[in-house]
């Protein structure tokens, strides 16, 4: 009879699909249609029962490209990747590893999260200048959506690039309040566009905007979680979850040039 082990797994999910990352009754969340998989499977009987735990609890509309999440099964290891994405839709696992049986993916030691800002008027030098005030440690009290016990983070880097039509912001932390990332993309969008003073941009102010504004959540992806542990790819699993976007891709590619037809016969 096969023996039962803690198992991490790779998870990517489209979070536009879901109804947020944890589980919520009569809501399709991330977290719940995961157990619900791995449930049907026989990979676990229930999620407490196999201590199910995840890395990030991200927002309603995030999506991610790796969230960490681990439990106790019996199923063989190669298989757990293909069964569950053959079970589940809109999420996909892609690695699949032995962890010992105190891992927690909630102490990961780093969490990478980046924001696709959609270019307008922002001065991009100015934007670098202003996240430069998040780095470090402070008290972030203000930018989150509600009161924590602990509002001291630390932000180990806040990097900007420009990549075509966005402003790519990448923020690495060990972890983050509720709503932090997208607050403080709101507040240097903002300022870099000139809609707020200088003097209140910043985590510590003494002059503050009378409310800190929320950037959309669709634009902000979980792009990795390091937990000590490596994950090599299930090259079986990949290869299907490959197939999925190489066929989204290609809908998405009509769907521009569908509309691209369209503006062009309304110029008429």
């Amino acid at each position: 009879m096969p023996q039962e082990s803690r198992v991490a797994v790779k998870l990517a999910y489209d979070g536009s699909k879901f109804y947020g990352y944890q589980r919520q009754p009569r809501k399709r969340t991330v977290e719940g249609a995961l157990i619900d998989a791995l449930v049907d499977l026989g990979a676990i009987g229930s999620s407490k029962g196999a201590r199910l735990q995840s890395s990030s609890r991200t927002d309603r509309g995030v999506s991610a490209i790796c969230n960490v999440v681990s439990f106790s099964t019996d199923f063989p290891l190669k298989a757990v990747c293909s069964a569950v994405n053959s079970q589940a839709e809109d999420l996909w696992t892609y690695s699949a590893v032995r962890v010992p049986e105190d891992f927690n993916p909630r102490w990961a030691r780093r969490r990478w999260y980046r924001y696709y800002l959609r270019k307008s008027a922002q001065d991009i030098g100015l934007m670098r200048r202003l996240v430069e005030r998040f780095e470090g440690t402070h008290d972030f009290s203000g930018f989150s959506r509600k009161a924590d016990r602990d509002p001291i983070r630390t932000i180990d880097s806040i990097e900007i690039s420009d990549a075509n039509q966005f402003i790519v912001i990448d923020f690495k932390a060990e972890s983050y309040l509720w709503n932090m990332v997208r607050r403080i993309v709101w507040m240097i969008d903002a300022g870099s566009a000139g809609a707020i003073d200088e003097e209140c941009i910043g985590p510590e102010v003494t002059k503050s905007p009378r409310r800190i504004g929320l950037a959309p959540a669709e634009s902000l992806l979980l792009m990795d979680v390091e937990c000590g542990v490596e994950f090599p790819t299930d090259m079986k699993a990949a290869a299907s979850v490959r197939k999925v976007f190489e066929d989204r891709l290609q809908r998405q590619l009509f769907e521009q040039e569908f509309s691209h037809h369209i503006l062009n016969a309304l110029r008429r």
